[in-house]
């Protein structure tokens, strides 16, 4: 990486962290008249109807909430409206309708700072016998380009692929999916910090659409050394989105693989070789010719230059991963802290009862917590915490790198153990850097035998946990909340693009926690404010080799009574039917 460019993303990275009384740079006031539109609209594209999920054959309905952390073993559905369908609303769609005192506003799937919904969803599809609007049983001989409106719960099909461009797609089981970013719609309401909001937001989104590709017995990798501007100009990004403070980014492009052979420990020679020619095809693919402009999210504009400068300098070289680390006893550590049988497992009833589509549907945010009732078992405790481990949870396959991030948790009501801080390992290799880091009077006691739970220090942290999440109530009247602790300056020095992949790592924790939690009849929510040197000064941590990226709490919540909720495509129903 050039040094112009990590030195844009450290400044970026120090200039945008919050400090007591000194938050980072925003507007300061809400601008109401010109909130983004959540929804990018392709005007005058055509729109392939997507079936509505009470239509859709419910199949899906019956397939256990294991299937959010275990790889499925049942065959996988053919590429079909219907199959992509699912896809998309079991992870970028539409889950519920919220009313209070005359507003209204939709609830996604995917979650994200705010309900803003900065990620925008294209892909590159197959031929397919489709239903278009107003062309019925209409015949489609060339793949073409696409956008996911879940809104209107609609394909807008943007462009056909020439013939030879459209054989590879063709003759594969799979299709091509791209995740864009606006940072717009951030920016608005939190200003310079948007970047940050974009990238977890974009991990939440991975991980939602892993686990919708598993329901459909798919599998999904994200493709390295594919030029980001490459992907921006099949997408026609500059041709249809003109608004220049609208700008849409490429965050990533995945292969979703349709075939009935399932992921193995080893990676099939043959594999690889099929997802080098996908790569291959991709940066071969002419430029697309573009018509339908795209719509225009807000009247006027708050410029945020350095949002810009950071993305420019974290996109410009094709996506790449870190390679696995070989610590003598990390491999050995990790198949200790998996071994353990009697502390972790399964052992509440709602994963039995409730399907994985259902459970996917229902998350929420939590706005608030009953700090009486947010009590927990040891059991579940450690049960949810281990969903955030990539050898326990298939969605963090995903990011095929070794892991980089830790939890730094406030433990304030959880059974057989004491309240305080703790440090949940996710990668044991890093053990003995982090005990370097951090205050030499931690106690780095193993709370569990075979789990990687160490005590720091005992001590009631509720008005510490508040305090450093930005005197948020609900950073303690939680069971427990937590910082994303994450390997920084030395993955930064390794590659640009490490900067929104450690995010992207720390949303994918947070939906593993949503999920968790929800299964478990409780509740997340993540906490994008909170103060970052704080943090750090509280773990004794003296330089930028470990940064906190993310936060996040679980409890018991509080339902808000006042506000009523409809079907999450009420609005699209009465026209179904």
């Amino acid at each position: 990486m050039s040094a112009s460019a990590l030195n844009t993303i450290k400044n970026y990275h120090q200039q945008t962290k919050h400090r007591p009384r000194a938050y980072a740079r925003s507007s300061g006031f809400m601008d109401w008249v010109n909130q983004p539109l959540p929804y990018r609209l392709y005007q005058g594209a055509e729109k392939i109807r997507l079936p509505l999920p009470s239509l859709l054959k419910n199949e899906l309905d019956n397939v256990p909430a294991s299937y959010l952390y275990e790889r499925s073993t049942k065959p996988a559905k053919v590429i079909c409206l219907e199959s992509i369908a699912a896809l998309l609303q079991n992870s970028l769609g539409l889950s519920a309708w919220k009313s209070y005192n005359g507003t209204e506003w939709a609830l996604r799937v995917n979650p994200s700072s705010g309900n803003l919904h900065p990620t925008e969803c294209y892909l590159l599809l197959p031929d397919l016998e489709i239903e278009t609007e107003g062309n019925l049983n209409s015949e489609h001989k060339n793949a073409y380009s696409a956008h996911y409106n879940p809104y209107i719960n609609s394909l807008e099909k943007r462009a056909v692929l020439s013939e030879s461009s459209s054989e590879l797609l063709n003759k594969k089981q799979g299709f091509a999916v791209v995740l864009t970013s606006i940072a717009w719609r951030e920016a608005w309401k939190y200003g310079e910090r948007a970047y940050r909001y974009c990238q977890h937001d974009l991990g939440h989104a991975l991980a939602a659409l892993n686990i919708a590709a598993n329901l459909n017995g798919w599998q999904v990798e994200v493709l390295e050394n594919v030029s980001n501007k490459k992907v921006q100009s099949i997408l026609g990004l500059n041709q249809s989105n003109t608004v220049a403070e609208e700008v849409e980014y490429v965050d990533c492009i995945c292969w979703v693989s349709c075939s009935n052979d399932h992921i193995e420990e080893v990676k099939n020679p043959e594999k690889v070789k099929s997802l080098e020619e996908v790569k291959d095809w991709l940066n071969d693919l002419p430029e697309i010719t573009y018509v339908d402009p795209a719509n225009q999210l807000s009247q006027s504009h708050q410029d945020w230059p350095i949002i810009d400068d950071v993305f420019n300098a974290t996109h410009q070289q094709a996506l790449t991963f870190l390679t696995a680390e070989t610590t003598p006893s990390s491999s050995a550590l990790s198949e200790k802290f998996l071994s353990v049988k009697n502390h972790g497992e399964q052992t509440d009833s709602f994963l039995i009862e409730e399907s994985a589509q259902a459970l996917i549907h229902q998350r929420r945010s939590a706005q608030s917590f009953d700090a009486i009732a947010s009590t927990m078992s040891i059991d579940t405790f450690v049960s949810q915490l281990q969903k955030t481990l990539p050898e326990k949870n298939m969605l963090f396959s995903l990011l095929p790198q070794p892991a980089q991030t830790h939890l730094m948790l406030f433990v304030h009501h959880v059974e057989e153990i004491n309240s305080g801080l703790y440090l949940w390992l996710r990668n044991p290799s890093h053990l003995n850097a982090l005990k370097s880091a951090m205050h030499s009077d931690f106690e780095w006691s193993q709370t569990i035998e075979n789990q990687p739970l160490y005590l720091l220090k005992k001590g009631d942290y509720r008005k510490i946990a508040k305090a450093v999440s930005c005197e948020q109530d609900i950073a303690a009247d939680s069971t427990y909340s937590l910082g994303m602790l994450t390997k920084f300056e030395d993955n930064l020095i390794r590659s640009a693009n490490q900067y929104p992949l450690l995010f992207w790592e720390t949303g994918m924790i947070g939906q593993a926690l949503y999920l968790a939690a929800e299964s478990d009849g409780y509740r997340g929510t993540g906490i994008g404010c909170f103060f970052d040197d704080l943090v750090h000064d509280l773990l004794g941590l003296k330089d930028q080799q470990w940064q906190s990226l993310y936060h996040f709490t679980v409890g018991k919540h509080i339902e808000d009574r006042r506000i009523s909720t409809k079907p999450a495509y009420f609005h699209l129903q009465a026209s179904a039917e």
